[in-house]
């Protein structure tokens, strides 16, 4: 198994990249959308279906509403980010400096540039 870098990036809630990051939504695990929905911080509509991955894993994915993820302030930034339930994949998401190019080549990252390895 690979070892994985961390990428030094800008802080989110600083950097002007109006979200684009967020524009997807995002895989939530099954646990992540249990502790959600019974802090009340979620409701069910807030989620896809359940689907498998491309290794297996049981995954829900967050529901897109206006500009991005359901999830996002109006103002800026994530609604979970002080909750301390914020998924794991927003959190670590890139994970080294290949998921940042994938990230960026879907114009999902215009921080990327930024970034010092």
């Amino acid at each position: 198994m690979p070892i994985l870098l961390p990428v030094l990036q800008p802080d989110c809630m600083s950097y002007p990249c109006r979200e684009e990051c967020c524009s997807a939504g995002c895989d939530v695990w099954p646990k992540e959308r249990s502790a959600l929905l019974h802090a009340g911080l979620a409701i069910d509509s807030d989620f896809s279906e359940p689907y498998e991955d491309d290794e297996g894993d049981r995954l829900y994915r967050t529901t897109v509403r206006g500009r991005g993820c359901v999830f996002l302030l109006e103002t800026r930034g994530c609604r979970l980010h002080a909750t301390g339930l914020k998924p794991e994949v927003c959190v670590l998401a890139p994970r080294d400096q290949a998921e940042a190019d994938e990230m960026a080549g879907e114009s999902m990252l215009p921080c990327r540039a930024e970034w010092a390895y």
